[in-house]
């Protein structure tokens, strides 16, 4: 569905902004106001949560491609997936009861790869858009 498709480079883009605001802020100075934006918990659980909700969605719903069934759009999902992941982990692990040194090992992986993953969501958000039936886009 044409809908999807959208969905999910809209849901890719935002969360890898959100992901990246940091990084792209200190490149690009006129993105600031996005960033303020961006770090509000509201948003990010906002964002978070549609990009997860999407990114599954997007593994049960492909888009038409007649040269690509399947694969064509694995990795805009598996990245929304982990966009998403990350960004309500971010969110949640302020709220839980988990013992600090289990919150401690996982904040390290996840932050250490935030800026990261946050890039390549931009990049295959991109890429999808651009060419819509590539291999693995």
């Amino acid at each position: 569905m044409l809908q999807f498709y959208f969905l999910s480079i809209t849901a890719n883009l935002l969360a890898g902004l959100t992901l990246s605001a940091n990084y792209l802020n200190e490149k690009f100075s006129g993105l600031a106001p996005f960033k303020e934006l961006l770090e509000k918990k509201g948003v990010k659980l906002t964002i978070g949560a549609f990009a997860l909700i999407v990114g599954f969605l997007k593994l049960l719903i492909r888009s038409r491609s007649n040269d690509v069934p399947l694969v064509g759009d694995l990795l805009p999902a598996l990245a929304g997936l982990g966009m998403g992941a990350v960004l309500l982990f971010e969110i949640f692990k302020e709220r839980t009861n988990i013992p600090a040194e289990t919150v401690s090992n996982l904040e390290k992986v996840v932050v250490n790869y935030k800026v990261p993953l946050g890039l390549a969501g931009l990049a295959i958000s991109l890429l999808h858009f651009i060419i819509p039936g590539a291999l693995f886009l």
